[in-house]
């Protein structure tokens, strides 16, 4: 299956991309996307996610098709043909 990944702020720069589409098996999940992704970009996207992942009240926010993933299923939530993920690196402001 093909999803859309869309990758916002440092992680543009980190991948050097906007959006990209990715070939995952099909009854891939998040966890999976995630890993295949880290793959491609290496330790600056792991670093970046996995300390992102840990800040407490800041987090990544991973959205499958509009829905925050930690509202469904978190890295066990299931992709599908056409889906769209987003990464969003936590936003702060006063």
């Amino acid at each position: 299956m093909e999803i859309t990944v869309r990758y916002f702020t440092v992680l543009r720069e980190i991948t050097g991309k906007r959006e990209e589409k990715i070939d995952l098996a099909d009854g891939s999940i998040l966890e999976d996307a995630v890993r295949l992704i880290t793959r491609k970009y290496g330790r600056g996207f792991e670093t970046y996610v996995s300390s992102g992942r840990r800040r407490k009240g800041l987090q990544i926010l991973f959205l499958i098709d509009g829905q925050n993933a930690a509202g469904l299923r978190g890295f066990k939530t299931g992709l599908r043909d056409g889906s769209t993920l987003i990464i969003m690196p936590p936003v702060a402001g006063g």
